[in-house]
């Protein structure tokens, strides 16, 4: 038989006793541990973790599940993108000289800014998941 002490929200102190072993059910008992009920760990897609938590209930020890953002998956996302932005950090600088020279734009700067901010806009928005 599983029985679990919680030690926090997210933690919990897990230990097999057969059933047959009374005394060491009882010394286990006596110590604060309880029967435990485990359930099923939920699939999260790519950029979600699934978080277990432990809470008493009907005396036992439940554990329950949601799945959150990963927040190292998300800052890596984020990384990633501001290098993209950076990457194309030179287009910028090359249509500006081009403008102070009076000399014709080299990229269509309608569409780079376009691309440009729906890449400022994911980071915002994933920045906002943390």
């Amino acid at each position: 038989m599983e029985l679990a002490k919680i030690i926090s929200t997210h933690e919990i102190d897990l230990r097999f006793c057969p059933k047959e072993h009374t005394a060491r059910m009882a010394e286990l008992t006596d110590a604060g541990f309880l029967p435990f009920a485990n359930s099923k760990q939920p699939q999260a897609e790519a950029g979600y973790v699934a978080l277990d938590s432990y809470e008493v209930k009907g005396g036992k020890v439940v554990q329950s599940w949601v799945v959150v953002t990963d927040p190292t998956a998300t800052t890596k996302r984020i990384e990633e993108l501001k290098e993209q932005l950076s990457s194309s950090d030179y287009m910028i600088t090359k249509c500006m000289e081009a403008q102070l020279i009076g000399a014709p734009l080299p990229y269509d700067v309608d569409a780079l800014h376009a691309e440009r901010q729906a890449i400022r806009d994911e980071i915002n928005r994933m920045e906002e998941l943390l």
